[in-house]
């Protein structure tokens, strides 16, 4: 699976977090320095204040940059400038069309219990002697939720489709390329157990955005999108699963806003009947299992023609 001659998978952990961590800074000096030109040009007033109140689409760019040198840039140059003959993730093999259909399905179906799965999350209260910690955790919370609810609560046909590119498009393809690409490929040169390798990366996946009532969820999606990489062996379905994911919150709150609804009616969850749960769930194993399905002939076909 890997070449016989390569680095350690310390080397390249500590290679990947360096680079991570150097493009991120370097994408914000570069945003904070554009915008202040832009302000510079209209002749406008700049500070750090006005930046962290500033417009939806500076909070787009933003974001857009910051996509960009966390998750792209490094996970480039990891696949491409690493050497000792490694190669993360190959984007030369076309999926069926039927595996980006298994996807869709699986995700919509699964959508009711992701729900009730987020509400319960929400719901988790620290012991006592851990409240310090807890009021951190629902103010960073809230800080992530008013820059989103700035940026995705858009009505224009225009913003709308520049929040497709920013929250949706780029960060799929990016944390793909970084969490499923490289980082799953290096922590499976350390353990055998591709299960641990996968469930560890969706841990990972979902600390890093620091939105902790959102974790369980968002570790079982990042779980998801592991097998389907390790399944397919095929980087562009895991991203296009991510893609589904962000794309549909994107379109909902656009109709949302369009129908004259808050961001509030948005993330309000409602209750089902315990049958829609068990159905949804029931189909989310039929879907998956069709996935993996497919997968394994298209491997066994390959291997009938190497021999």
């Amino acid at each position: 699976m890997f070449p016989e001659q390569t680095s350690h998978p310390f080397q390249s952990l500590l290679r990947l977090i360096l680079m991570v961590i150097g493009f991120t800074v370097l994408s914000q000096i570069i945003a904070i320095l554009a915008i202040a030109g832009y302000y510079s040009f209209t002749g406008q007033a700049f500070s750090l204040a006005s930046l962290m109140n500033g417009s939806a689409n500076e909070m787009r760019f933003m974001l857009l940059l910051s996509s960009l040198g966390s998750f792209v840039v490094p996970a480039y140059l990891m696949n491409t400038r690493e050497g000792y003959g490694i190669t993360y993730f190959k984007l030369t093999k076309r999926p069926s069309e039927i595996q980006f259909g298994y996807i869709l399905l699986a995700m919509l179906a699964f959508m009711p219990l992701m729900g009730l799965i987020g509400h319960w999350n929400e719901s988790l209260q620290l012991p006592d002697n851990m409240r310090s910690l807890q009021s951190w955790m629902e103010r960073s919370e809230k800080e992530s939720a008013d820059l989103i609810k700035g940026i995705i609560m858009e009505s224009s046909i225009s913003g709308f489709l520049f929040n497709i590119v920013v929250l949706a498009l780029i960060p799929a393809i990016g944390e793909e390329l970084l969490f499923r690409g490289v980082l799953q490929n290096i922590i499976g040169r350390w353990f055998s157990n591709h299960h641990v390798v996968i469930w560890l990366v969706a841990v990972v996946f979902s600390a890093i955005h620091l939105q902790f009532f959102g974790f369980v969820p968002r570790m079982l999606l990042g779980a998801f999108f592991g097998y389907l990489y390790f399944w397919s062996k095929n980087i562009i379905l895991p991203i296009f699963g991510h893609f589904v994911n962000n794309a549909g919150a994107t379109i909902m709150a656009f109709y949302y806003v369009r129908e004259g609804k808050n961001y509030d009616e948005l993330n309000a969850f409602e209750l089902q009947s315990w049958w829609i749960y068990l159905v949804g769930f029931i189909f989310t194993l039929i879907f998956v299992f069709l996935f993996y399905r497919s997968t394994q002939k298209e491997n066994y076909g390959e291997r009938l023609e190497k021999n």
